[in-house]
């Protein structure tokens, strides 16, 4: 079962580019393993609460595959000293769609669908 990756960041300023570059390095060799789908990167915005400088959002196969991934490859970005990571395999339990939303209705998403309890 696929499963969704959320990892927060607390990354000093002064170690942005580091900690990118170091971000970019582990994402190249996770996506040659063929478990990570797909990964999106978001920088705050300082809009906000700001404790966490970045977030990633991540598809992998399954929980199993992320957890072999980062046991036979640790990332390298959690070396960037003042860098602090928080990841948490999660599942979707609700789903919102507006009516421009390119999800056709007649699929049963719609306007918050519960996924779960």
């Amino acid at each position: 079962m696929e499963a969704t990756l959320i990892n927060v960041f607390i990354v000093p300023t002064e170690r942005e580019e580091e900690f990118l570059a170091n971000w970019d390095r582990t994402s190249a060799v996770f996506r040659k393993t063929g478990a990570l789908l797909e990964a999106h990167l978001h920088r705050n915005t300082d809009v906000g609460d700001n404790t966490f400088r970045y977030i990633n959002i991540a598809r992998w196969t399954s929980a199993e595959a992320w957890r072999k991934a980062h046991e036979e490859y640790p990332p390298t970005e959690y070396q960037v000293p003042g860098v602090k990571g928080h990841p948490s395999i999660f599942e979707a339990c609700r789903h919102i769609y507006t009516e421009s939303s390119p999800v056709p209705f007649d699929t049963g998403h719609w306007i918050a669908t519960p996924a779960c309890g």
